[in-house]
């Protein structure tokens, strides 16, 4: 009794291992040509069988037919891939555009096919190529990298100078005799089978090692960005490449201690021009002067309510009012003795006065009305709210202003007057001189009686928009 005991205990501490038979896999059958390859292909298709393969060194015609392949659906899935991107690209756009953060700009509509033709070109563009390489691997079960059929030494000569048929054992007409008996009536050279391997799946063991640092290698950058996002540093950023980074710029109408005279914004070098702005070859169409006078300061002179600021912080400094008012009275003097064209030093022409009335609508329009009564919209919202620090733009039609020559009144555009600043650095000389001639053309159309007119120049008034 004991001795059946300690045999029992025995085996149960030492079972039997359970040894793994290998499985048939399939048969594979050697040809030496591609003609016997095409007419074994054509039997096996024609007996019915599903899962078969066919194995060549180099490309076969004619070898998809008679295998019995069906055309590949790889260009619907490329279509419709394509189709999903297009969709996400203009509904996206749609969403993005006029329903969750609409946004005019210059009357545009919030939505527009033509301006979402590029996002949904290149949406559809990527996701077809996703599905064009996606769904190639898919149809042809790939990544596949190992097959048991490699194992066969006869195998080898399918890159070389043999043809092969595979039978693959998972076909539902597949049966080891039948099928054998079959796969010799298509006279191969040879006929073998094909097994599935019996040996441990372990991986090596210093492939583990390497995949295991590979793998803590791979969650460091994700973990630096986890611990840089939630701590908090007074070190500035590490930049490896910094480009234009950290470039000494400034900003306009501010001071600073970098220049003696405190001012960021530095004033054009004495004595110096600009290439290809030399004006002095045609004085009076860049000054609107018959000649330069001696003292040429003169000419930059503009009847400005502004004082010279301090010397040491300009930008803080406040206007001395007495004196602002004596030299803005001197500057007035100055700029009335001198030599100012009376006559357009351009030809006047039609489209010039249309391009007069187009810089004078987007220019002055604003402070003087589209009149020239000093009634725009910006005067008249000033005028509203009565803080007291605007100066209401005098009207063209005053004796004062009507009696200019148009040398003077294309001064006052260049350089400015009072309140009104220098236009001269945004608007080129030859629209300031059409913006005069539509000026004139304001003045001139307040001091006509209608019934001196005749009847064409009535209805080209009346026609004319």
């Amino acid at each position: 009794m004991s001795m059946n005991k300690e045999i029992m205990a025995t085996t149960i501490e030492h079972p039997a291992e359970n040894k793994v038979e290998p499985e048939l896999l399939g048969l594979l059958a050697e040809f030496n040509d591609p003609e016997s390859l095409m007419e074994a292909s054509r039997k096996v298709r024609d007996a019915g069988y599903n899962r078969w393969d066919t194995h060549t060194p180099f490309p076969v015609h004619g070898i998809d037919e008679a295998m019995g392949i069906k055309y590949t659906i790889l260009p619907w899935i490329v279509a419709a891939c394509g189709l999903t991107g297009g969709t996400i690209a203009i509904s996206m756009q749609y969403w993005m555009n006029a329903v969750d953060y609409p946004f005019l700009i210059s009357g545009k509509p919030l939505f527009s096919i033509p301006a979402c033709i590029p996002i949904m070109f290149e949406l559809s563009v990527l996701l077809a190529a996703f599905g064009a390489f996606f769904g190639m691997l898919g149809l042809n079960q790939l990544p596949k990298l190992y097959n048991p059929i490699f194992k066969s030494d006869a195998f080898r000569r399918a890159t070389n100078d043999r043809f092969f048929l595979s039978m693959d054992a998972s076909d539902p007409k597949f049966s080891e005799i039948d099928t054998g008996e079959f796969v010799k009536s298509l006279n191969p050279n040879h006929v073998e089978e094909f097994w599935s391997d019996v040996e441990s799946p372990k991986l090596p063991r210093n492939l583990k090692l390497g995949l295991s640092l590979f793998g803590v290698l791979m969650l460091m950058p994700i973990a630096l960005v986890a611990y840089k996002r939630s701590t908090v540093t007074d070190n500035p950023r590490i930049h490896i490449i910094p480009d234009m980074d950290f470039q000494p710029y400034l900003k306009a109408q501010n001071t600073t201690t970098i220049f003696g005279d405190g001012r960021e914004m530095r004033p054009h070098i004495p004595g110096t021009i600009p290439r290809g702005q030399y004006k002095d070859d045609n004085i009076p169409f860049y000054y609107g002067l018959k000649v330069l006078p001696e003292d040429q300061d003169v000419i930059t002179i503009a009847a400005q309510d502004e004082a010279k600021a301090d010397e040491k912080k300009p930008a803080e400094a406040k206007p001395a009012e007495g004196a602002n008012a004596d030299a803005q009275a001197a500057a007035e003097d100055k700029l009335a003795s001198l030599p100012w064209v009376t006559e357009f030093p351009m030809p006047v022409t039609d489209k010039m006065m249309a391009r007069g009335k187009e810089r004078y609508r987007i220019y002055c329009s604003v402070c003087h009305g589209l009149g020239g009564e000093g009634d725009g919209l910006v005067t008249l919202r000033a005028m509203d709210l009565q803080q007291g620090t605007w100066v209401r733009p005098a009207s063209y039609h005053t004796d004062n202003v009507r009696k200019q020559p148009v040398g003077r009144l294309f001064h006052t555009i260049t350089n400015g007057v009072r309140k009104m600043p220098a236009y001269g650095p945004q608007i080129p000389p030859e629209d300031r001189w059409a913006i005069v001639l539509y000026l004139k053309a304001l003045q001139k159309s307040h001091q006509v009686d209608a019934d001196t007119l005749t009847n064409d120049e009535k209805r080209k008034l009346r026609d004319t928009k």
